[in-house]
């Protein structure tokens, strides 16, 4: 049943929006998804979640088994070493490194951002400079996405907060570079990237309050600055130089008394007291009370003796008890703009990634692909930005691919195993990807009409566990690209049918071949090993 609770909940206190502009069925999703918070770890249920649409239209479609196939985050055998993330995530920052990732697997389809990303990483190759002052800057900074949430969640430690005043003044220091930069069209096409607040109030209310150094835990060491509480500077007094202190009394009575050999002392036993000869009791002060008397002393203790003592003796706990209030004062007032610090964490994340690409560009030699709505796509010596770099130097040979859904809109790839087709098949959706992730291609030029989805085939397995043979999930997976792809699509099929008979396994990638060249019009990369595909060269329109 619906939560009425929650969704009451959701709109007054876990959006930045009103309810109202989801529809039922988003709500409801998100009613479970909170209950789910709420049940498992309701110390969470404070935070100001951002609710935000999804438009799968917004998005170029890759599922589960386009990513494996490609190897965007992991190679085929489920290692980080050798995927294109791993390759290409050259960013300095965690908060950049997770963008990275995000925008590999949900490449744009909206050309008007795609270019706005193209355009930053071109103003970065122009400006040698700037680019390594960037990067140099957004390495200093720790994760503000984590820390935000840490304070938010009650959690951070006073070196945390301290991490966040370091990492929130690295960061005004970087948007000032880039505002202030000598270049006026550099900067007007950067500050739509990291056009975000600086959080300056809340920069302004750490570097006032915490030292230089926070330690990991309260107690460990000094967290706020001298003159941030009267009460701590007094305890801090006491607690580093009670010594001092207590000579200063002793020097005070002896010359309130007249008596020279007094002496303040402590025991363990008897604590702070007030040591007097016998031959001076009789000019001891009348508010002095005995304490104990000894063959050749007298020991007293008075009121502001007594007070210091528990002073003193206490100064540690009340000190600890005192910070800790402050410490989680302060780092509630902090959590209330923990929203802000995620979206200026967002904009530098999204300058780390344009720094990235443009070092990539340069190390690499990648090229800007030109980007249009058009159906077409031609990469002019086009490479494999994984296997070129994991390959002998100098033996990759780059290809070239042209394919419009409006004339040849399907591409035959024949040749012996090990010839390179699944190679070049990858490297031309991969460059699809990587273009309308807002990055640069490995290539000589490239011009890239916009595709929806990215549709692959390739590569053959069982799925035992299921009931599925090889040939039963290789139907499947075409059965699904068949339904899902558009003319806007990109489709990589790789030897479809050998999971069958020789002449069923013709007939069913003739079929499929026919159809996507003929019916659906759009652009196809079919590498087979049944060269009588080709006569579909002749039979095109």
């Amino acid at each position: 049943e619906f939560d009425d609770n929650l969704k009451d909940w959701l709109s007054k206190e876990a959006s930045t929006v009103e309810t109202k502009d989801f529809n039922l069925c988003a709500q409801y999703a998100m009613t479970l998804a909170l209950s789910y918070v709420r049940d498992h770890q309701p110390s969470q249920m404070h935070t100001k979640f951002r609710l935000q649409r999804y438009e799968t239209g917004s998005f170029v479609g890759l599922d589960a088994t386009a990513v494996r196939n490609l190897e965007i985050v992991s190679t085929l055998s489920g290692e980080r070493v050798g995927s294109l993330v791993h390759l290409l995530d050259q960013t300095c920052s965690s908060m950049g490194a997770r963008l990275f990732r995000r925008h590999l697997l949900a490449p744009l389809a909206d050309l008007a951002i795609i270019r706005q990303r193209h355009d930053a990483i071109e103003a970065l190759m122009k400006q040698t400079l700037l680019r390594k002052q960037v990067r140099d800057a957004l390495s200093a900074i720790q994760d503000l996405e984590r820390l935000a949430t840490r304070v938010e969640s009650a959690l951070a430690t006073p070196r945390e907060l301290g991490a966040l005043r370091d990492g929130l003044k690295s960061a005004q220091t970087l948007m000032g570079l880039v505002r202030d930069h000598a270049d006026v069209e550099v900067t007007r096409t950067l500050m739509p990237v990291c056009s975000v607040e600086s959080c300056h109030e809340v920069l302004e209310r750490l570097e006032a309050v915490l030292v230089d150094s926070p330690p990991a835990a309260i107690g460990a060491a000094e967290v706020f600055k001298k003159g941030v509480d009267p009460r701590i500077d007094e305890l801090r007094g006491l607690s580093s130089s009670s010594k001092d202190i207590i000579l200063e009394l002793e020097q005070l009575e002896r010359a309130r008394t007249g008596i020279s050999s007094l002496k303040v002392k402590y025991t363990r036993a008897f604590g702070y007291y007030i040591e007097v000869s016998r031959s001076k009791a009789t000019n001891v002060p009348v508010h002095y009370r005995r304490r104990q008397t000894l063959v050749g002393s007298e020991r007293y203790i008075t009121d502001e003796l007594e007070a210091l003592q528990i002073k003193i003796l206490t100064a540690d706990e009340q000190l600890y008890a005192i910070e800790e209030t402050l410490f989680n004062d302060l780092r509630s007032e902090v959590a209330k703009q923990a929203m802000r610090i995620r979206q200026l964490a967002r904009g530098l994340a999204a300058l780390d990634v344009s720094a990235c690409w443009a070092e990539l560009a340069l190390r690499h030699d990648y090229v800007r692909p030109v980007m249009d709505t058009s159906s077409r796509l031609e990469l002019l010596a086009s490479r494999h930005p994984v296997v070129e770099k994991l390959a002998e130097a100098g033996s990759f040979v780059p290809n070239d691919i042209t394919l419009d859904a409006q004339g040849e809109s399907l591409a035959i790839l024949t040749g012996p195993n090990m010839a390179g087709k699944s190679t070049m098949m990858r490297q031309v959706a991969l460059s699809v990807i990587m273009a309308q992730a807002g990055g640069y291609v490995a290539a000589k030029s490239a011009h890239i009409g916009l595709v929806d989805r990215v549709f692959t085939r390739i590569g053959a397995s069982d799925n035992l566990s299921r009931g599925q043979s090889t040939f039963m999930v290789e139907m499947q997976e075409t059965a699904n690209l068949l339904h899902g792809a558009t003319s806007r699509s990109l489709i990589l099929l790789d030897e479809i049918g050998r999971g069958t008979s020789t002449y069923d396994g013709l007939a069913i990638a003739w079929a499929v071949a026919e159809h996507l060249a003929r019916q659906m019009r759009c652009r196809t990369l079919f590498a087979t090993h049944y060269h009588e595909l080709c006569a579909l060269v002749d039979q095109s329109d």
